[in-house]
This record gives C-alpha cells, sequence and structure tokens, in this order.
C-alpha cells in the first residue's frame, strides 16, 4: 500500500512537470515561424509529451513512434494479451501528422490562456523583484518606484498580482512611512531632494494604479496604513501627490464595502479641506450615498465649506450635488432656515443649463439662505 501511495505521488509530481514543460513548447510553437527548420522538432517535442500524459491518464504505456517498414503507429502489446493496443486516431497513416494537428489545434485553442498565464507569471516574479529593491538603498527605491510605476500605469496584470504577493502593500508603502534613507547631509543637495519627491510621486502612483483593480479594492481599506497614507498625503502632500490621494479615495469607494471603512475614518475631513480639488468633491459626492457619512459631514460643517466655495464661483455644478444630497437629512431643519428655498434653487439648477455667472448668482443666493438666522 505504502509503495502505492508513493508511485501516485510520483506520477502527480511527473504529470505537473510535463504539462509545464508543454506550456513551454506550446509557446515555441506559436512563436515560431511557419517555415521554421526547428518547428517539425518542436512540435515533435510536444508529441512526445502529450504521448507520456496520455500514457498516465490511462495507466497503460502508449509510445508514439513510426515503424520504418509498414508507416504505421508502433504501440506496445496491451497488458494481459499479445494483441496490440490500437488507438483510432493513429491505426492508419503517419502518426505525427494526426497526432500534429491535434496538437497544433489544442494549442490554437489554448494561444489566449497560456499567454495570459505566462504574463501572470513574469508580472508576478518581475513585481516581487521590484518590491523586494524597495527594501534596499536609496537608489534601490527610486529606481524601482520609476520601473514598477511604469509597469502598474501601462500593464493591468502587474495591478492583478498585488492582491496574492505576500505583504506587497506592505512592502510598497515602506519607503512612504518611513525615512531611514534620510540622510540630513544629502537635504542639502537638489538632485537628491529630486528623487526622493520623484520616488514618493512614483509610489503614489503605484498605489492609485493598482486600486483601479476590483481584487484591491477591499485589501487596501482595510490594510491599516492605506488610509492613514491617504489621509496624511491630503494635508502635507504636493499638488500632485494630493490630488493622487483624492483620485485613489474615488477608486476605492467605487466598492460599496469601502465606504463605511472610509467614512469612519479622518479622511472626511481632510477632503472637506481640499473640496475645491474636483476629485476630492467626487469622494465626498460618494461618500454621501451612506446616510452615517451625511451626519458626519453636517457636523463637520460642509454645508458652510461649500457654500463659500460656490459663492466663489467653484466647483459649482459638483458642490451643488453635495449640498443637495447633505440637506436630504431631516435634522439639516434644525441647524438652518429657508432650507425649502434651498431645494428650489438646486432642483432650478438641475433643470437648466446655464452660464457660468448665473452659477455664480445662483450659488451666492444659497449661501446667503443658509448663512441666515
Amino acid at each position: 500500500m505504502a509503495e502505492t501511495g508513493d508511485s501516485s505521488s510520483s506520477l502527480t509530481g511527473e504529470e505537473r512537470e510535463l504539462k509545464k514543460e508543454l506550456e513551454r513548447v506550446v509557446r515555441m510553437i506559436l512563436e515560431e515561424e511557419d517555415d521554421d527548420d526547428n518547428r517539425i522538432d518542436t512540435i515533435s517535442e510536444s508529441i512526445r509529451i502529450l504521448s507520456r500524459l496520455r500514457e498516465m491518464k490511462l495507466n497503460q504505456p502508449a509510445v508514439i513512434g513510426m515503424d520504418d517498414y509498414k508507416g504505421k503507429a508502433v504501440l506496445p502489446p496491451k497488458q494481459g494479451g499479445d494483441s496490440p493496443m490500437s488507438s483510432p486516431s493513429l491505426v492508419t497513416g503517419n502518426p505525427f501528422v494526426s497526432v500534429s494537428n491535434q496538437a497544433l489545434k489544442w494549442m490554437k485553442s489554448n494561444e489566449a490562456k497560456l499567454k495570459s498565464q505566462e504574463m501572470m507569471d513574469a508580472s508576478r516574479v518581475s513585481a516581487n523583484m521590484h518590491l523586494e529593491r524597495l527594501c534596499g538603498s536609496f537608489s534601490d527605491k527610486v529606481r524601482a518606484a520609476r520601473e514598477l510605476s511604469k509597469l502598474t500605469k501601462s500593464q493591468p496584470a502587474y495591478r492583478a498580482i498585488f492582491a496574492e504577493l505576500p505583504d506587497s502593500i506592505t512592502r510598497l508603502l515602506g519607503p512612504l512611512l518611513s525615512e531611514d534613507y534620510y540622510d540630513p547631509e544629502l537635504e542639502q543637495d537638489l538632485c537628491y531632494r529630486v528623487s526622493k519627491l520623484k520616488m514618493k510621486q512614483d509610489l503614489m502612483e503605484i498605489v492609485l494604479d493598482i486600486s483601479t483593480d476590483d481584487n484591491n479594492k477591499q485589501h487596501m481599506a482595510e490594510h491599516p496604513s492605506v488610509i492613514p497614507l491617504l489621509d496624511r498625503t491630503l494635508y502635507t502632500g504636493t499638488m500632485e501627490t494630493t490630488r493622487t490621494a483624492a483620485m485613489t479615495l474615488v477608486s476605492l469607494l467605487s466598492l460599496e464595502s469601502n465606504k463605511f471603512i472610509i467614512g469612519k475614518s479622518t479622511i472626511p475631513a481632510a477632503l472637506l479641506r481640499f473640496v475645491d480639488i474636483e476629485d476630492a468633491a467626487a469622494a465626498i459626492l460618494s461618500l454621501c450615498t451612506v446616510h452615517e457619512n451625511i451626519a458626519k459631514f453636517n457636523k463637520l460643517g460642509a454645508i458652510k465649506v461649500m457654500s463659500q466655495k460656490i459663492d466663489e464661483g467653484i466647483l459649482v455644478d459638483q458642490l451643488l450635488a453635495i449640498l443637495a444630497v447633505l440637506s436630504s437629512r431631516q435634522d439639516v431643519f434644525f441647524e438652518y432656515e429657508d432650507v425649502d428655498a434651498f431645494r428650489r434653487l438646486v432642483e432650478h439648477r438641475r433643470n437648466i443649463s446655464s452660464q457660468r455667472a448665473e452659477n455664480t448668482s445662483s450659488a451666492s443666493a444659497a449661501t446667503r439662505c443658509f448663512t441666515r438666522r
């Protein structure tokens, strides 16, 4: 019994290796030109592998070859008898032609799958290598961030594998959360400061890119460092990284469950501070589809903040849409007078198309309506 179990385990391992080898050979065939001299050899190799896989499936030896004299398939005797075991597709004619056609048909039908798997495997190895380099020297971090940013921006496969790689988010955020590479002397060097700034921009863009993959959204929102990083970036980042952080929030908020997670954080207050950034306004509107978040924004004084921005002619249409949602809560009546007049104004703005000057005028009226006691 023990020997049988070992043999089965061995066969399973051999079958796995054969399939990997078959994938490699199939890719070679697909990449070779029709008139390539090596094409026949490559096809023959695929036939050998397929033959071995068939033998393992049937648990019977089956060797595909050519009888030098009869031009027929040579098959070993059937177990328990003297008559040869025949294969319907190989009884007559050249067996290589028959099996080659079958092999090529299978290869063509699985071409997309094979190429997709090949790309995922390559992406996994490459992304892991870059993540390891982010733990290296400062120059390693800069180069790794630059290369990985290019890859996640241009190739969706690199975004998808972050959900699979162990500690991928933690390793990615490492240089953003801890400046263990900080060198006071190098801070005087302009090139060093520029490189550090560019590295942070690249890393934030990677965070944005991977947030667009559905498999990463929940994992990122639940990661203990992602939301605090986005919050800190909104307050202390450059204009570019602040926008990137706001765009990342919009992306993460496309998952309904993330609206509750982000709504309970300090993000709403940060978004209000930068409500004049279009993506920040979009993130607020997305958060306001959850009842609890509407209450939180009202407590933070969102209506007053947005009314002031509207009065300045900033993002009038977007902020009016948010104000309409915020005013939908009944408790707004206890804080502001003439809310019905404001609602009529919003409804009027929804039904007409106006010029910028008209927007500003309507917004000013809305502001006066809300600030009057």
